[in-house]
């Protein structure tokens, strides 16, 4: 009996301790924007609409997408600082990438990106340091269909270009391209509300 219920004790620590931890992510999306959060597109679930999700079309999705009108203030949920997006050999600053994609490093041992695609106006350029609930530019629609925010956090294996994870078939793939949902990256965070302050600084 002690035994048991030893058992039925850490089954209910363990529970109450990952869902303490936990953050959905609804909650995560109101530290990026303001007003009503609607989740278009959750982490790894497979996009069924080809109106909505183009050539990605039946694949694992390698971040979140949030609903959000253009131009809608995007404000970063960690402070870092802005990198410009490397890809066959190509500078892709904020200011000039084709799939408005504005990257924060997080410092630490390890490169830690957030990435936040499609927007219309960035805020940020490469080399300033962003603080957290500083706005960093407005959402828009740059590289897709429709208007809305993707946000992603990847780990970027060593030497590998740093550019967004496109949809793939398998969670296998996926975690291989060092993604992680962002709700389970931001709570190592100090993540509070937005304030919705330009205040990014330069070098």
């Amino acid at each position: 009996m002690f035994k048991f219920f030893a058992l039925f004790s850490a089954v209910i620590v363990s529970f109450v301790g990952s869902t303490a931890l936990a953050m959905d992510e609804v909650e995560f999306g109101k530290l990026l924007l303001p007003g009503k959060i609607t989740v278009t597109n959750p982490f790894l679930d497979s996009c069924d609409s080809k109106i909505e999700c183009g050539r990605s079309y039946k694949l694992l999705h390698a971040g979140i997408d949030y609903r959000a009108r253009t131009p809608t203030k995007v404000t970063s949920p960690v402070e870092g600082v802005v990198v410009k997006r490397w890809y066959k050999g190509k500078d892709h600053s904020p200011q000039k990438d084709p799939w408005g994609t504005i990257m924060v490093e997080t410092q630490g041992e390890k490169p830690m990106y957030f990435m936040f695609l499609h927007m219309s106006k960035s805020f940020v350029k490469a080399g300033d340091k962003v603080q957290i609930g500083c706005v960093v530019g407005l959402t828009g629609k740059k590289g897709t269909i429709f208007p809305h925010l993707h946000v992603e956090y990847k780990e970027i294996p060593s030497g590998w270009n740093r550019r967004p994870t496109p949809s793939l078939k398998t969670v296998a793939e996926i975690k291989k391209r060092g993604n992680i949902s962002p709700t389970e990256a931001v709570l190592g965070t100090k993540a509070i509300a937005p304030t919705q302050k330009i205040c990014a600084t330069g070098n």
